[in-house]
């Protein structure tokens, strides 16, 4: 009897169902099928709550289309050509309360086409190519609480568009060209909680824009060219829980901005050129969970800027590639936070005290940075952190005790780095032996330097030595100790240890091998700059380049070692100087006799009176006369 009652009510069904179309389900009418090309020969019964019309090749719906439909209370037209409907085409629908017409090719709508529909209450015109719609369109559809006009090119709206959706709480104009709005075209949408305006052209944002949007909940902005977001955008949306900006041309934001917006949960500001923030950006935010900054162009966050999202759960600030350091109390007040990403920035170092607020922190994300090094109590202060990326961060050594303070730590990300392997990687060695199953793929984690070592696992590296602690030893030696450095004898090094090392350093280690009385200054720990940072370096190394340039060269096509080169040149200068003393001398005798020999010219002639005997010469024959 059952079954004879079923297979009447089937029967029934059938006979009032149109060809092409399925009426299986209760009050459902299902037509789709490609044959279909218009909707008025498929004689629709009236008897159908739901009719669903779709993937048809019909291209308009006009007056004739459907007969009476008094108890049709969803009609859907999608994924159609439509192309063309006529302004009585839904007169006969007094009862619907949902239409859809997404997904066809309107281009334009008759301005009292949907006049009639007094009780509708959702209205779908996405995904059509929509340029412009008439002012008085929607007029008469006062209950109307949801209104889709996604993905049209419309470019510009009427003011009085929405004036009397006073009951509308959805509202999707996102994928338009829309460069601006007018003034106050939301002003009559005092139940709004949902307004979707992304992936327009929208430039700025005005203080009156949202003033009496007081229920909105979600409003997304993102993916539009604002520059400007006016101080008092959002101070009269107090309900506002989620707020999209991200993808924007933002280059910073008005001094207080979101004071005004205590209920937000979630907030997106990515992908903006952020260039900085003012030292006042968020009011008393207690349930904002989310916060969203990466692929920004900022250099550095202000100090506390974030210390009113006291419930702030997880924070990503990554992808900012001009971002190389934060302060110390950039991250006060997150005292809930339990995943902080700062991976994929150009951070080179991080304060000490930098998580000292976050006790609550689980993952911390901090790969693919420049971190010169890491300070031994930075993750102190994190008592529940359960994962540490430091992956791919340029890392060549850590304090040994950075992760003895984590009692909680179950994972370590470390691959990557080009791991320095010397004395001062000794302790952190100590650690990773001791705790190889929580270091990820540990065996990636090989020696960078010295060469020696190079592609080693630092885990398994027997000595790890640092070449200063040599040189101390060698200088330390009494200089008469020291090896005699000739043509064939050479001091041995380690060639184990290589390193590269400044210029200067390796001139300064060659003045000490020449001159022992400089081990003085070699061996101070504070005199010379220099020798403390030779200290950072392969030390040995500098004492292998210093006496391999002491070591026979080829000069001149002979083998002989520069120190007698300059041992024969200094004794042919004192030759030299000896045989120019000695001409000097002898010069000087000869000058000296010379100058006593013309002397005496310079004395008076003084004439002597000689007494000459008379009878000494004859005299002549006038004499006597």
């Amino acid at each position: 009897m059952i079954f004879l009652l079923v297979m009447a009510k089937f029967m029934v069904a059938g006979a009032f169902c149109p060809v092409k179309c399925d009426c299986s389900k209760k009050d459902l009418l299902v037509c789709k099928d490609k044959s279909i090309t218009d909707i008025a020969k498929l004689a629709i019964p009236h008897n159908f709550t739901f009719i669903l019309i779709s993937d048809t090749q019909a291209t308009e719906v006009t007056d004739d289309s459907f007969q009476q439909m008094p108890i049709t209370l969803r009609l859907s037209i999608e994924i159609n050509r439509l192309s063309r409907i006529t302004p009585g085409a839904f007169q006969d629908f007094p009862l619907l309360k949902s239409l859809k017409l997404s997904n066809n090719a309107l281009r334009s709508l008759p301005s009292g086409v949907f006049h009639a529909l007094i009780n509708l209450e959702q209205l779908f015109l996405d995904r059509n190519l929509l340029l412009y719609l008439d002012p008085n369109i929607f007029k008469n559809l006062t209950n109307l609480t949801e209104l889709a006009l996604n993905r049209n090119h419309l470019t510009d709206l009427s003011p009085d568009l929405l004036a009397h959706q006073v009951n509308l709480k959805i509202l999707n104009l996102s994928r338009n060209k829309l460069s601006s709005l007018p003034k106050d075209i939301f002003g009559s949408l005092y139940k709004l909680t949902s307004l979707a305006l992304y992936e327009n052209q929208l430039t700025e944002i005005t203080p009156s824009m949202f003033n009496n949007l007081t229920e909105l909940v979600k409003l997304s902005l993102y993916s539009n060219l604002i520059k400007v977001i006016e101080k008092d955008a959002f101070n009269h949306v107090p309900k506002l829980r989620e707020l999209a900006l991200q993808k924007n041309r933002l280059h910073t934001l008005a001094d207080g901005l979101f004071l005004y917006v205590n209920k937000l949960e979630a907030l997106s500001l990515y992908e903006n050129p952020f260039i900085e923030f003012p030292p006042i950006l968020f009011g008393k935010m207690d349930s904002l969970s989310s916060l969203w900054l990466y692929n920004t162009s900022l250099s550095t966050i202000p100090s506390f800027i974030f210390s009113n999202l006291t419930n702030l759960e997880n924070l990503i600030l990554t992808r900012n590639q001009n971002l190389y350091s934060l302060p110390s109390d950039a991250f006060s007040g997150l005292h809930r936070l339990k995943i902080l990403s700062l991976h994929t920035n150009n951070i080179t170092s991080l304060p000490e005290d930098l998580f000292q607020d976050l006790p609550s922190l689980q993952m911390l994300s901090l790969y693919s940075n420049n971190f010169i090094g890491l300070p031994e109590n930075l993750f102190k202060p994190l008592l529940n952190l359960q994962t540490v990326h430091l992956n791919n961060s340029k890392i060549m050594t850590l304090p040994g005790n950075l992760f003895k303070l984590v009692p909680t730590l179950q994972r370590v990300y470390l691959d990557g780095n080009p791991w320095m392997c010397d004395c001062r990687l000794e302790e952190f060695k100590v650690w990773l032996v001791e705790n190889v199953e929580k270091v990820d793929n540990i065996t990636s984690l090989v020696c960078h330097s010295p060469s020696t070592v190079a592609g080693i696992p630092v885990f398994k590296v027997d000595e790890l030595i640092c070449p200063y602690t040599t040189m101390n030893k060698v200088l330390s030696t009494p200089t008469s100790q020291w090896p005699r450095i000739t043509s064939t004898s050479v001091i041995p090094l380690d060639e184990k240890v290589k390193s590269t090392v400044t210029h200067e350093a390796v001139n300064e280690i060659n003045v000490s091998m020449s001159d022992p009385s400089l081990r003085w200054h070699l061996n101070s720990t504070t005199s010379s700059p220099l020798l403390r940072n030779v200290q950072t370096t392969t030390v040995r190394s500098v004492l292998d380049n210093a006496l391999h340039n002491m070591q026979p060269k080829k000069v001149f096509r002979y083998d002989l070692p520069y120190g007698k080169i300059i041992y024969w040149v200094n004794l042919f200068n004192l030759a030299m100087q000896i045989f120019y003393i000695f001409v000097s001398c002898f010069s000087l005798l000869k000058i000296r006799k010379l100058y006593e020999y013309f002397h005496i010219f310079n004395e008076p002639v003084i004439l002597v009176r000689m007494l000459i005997p008379m009878n000494t010469f004859s005299p002549g024959p006038n004499i006597g006369k």
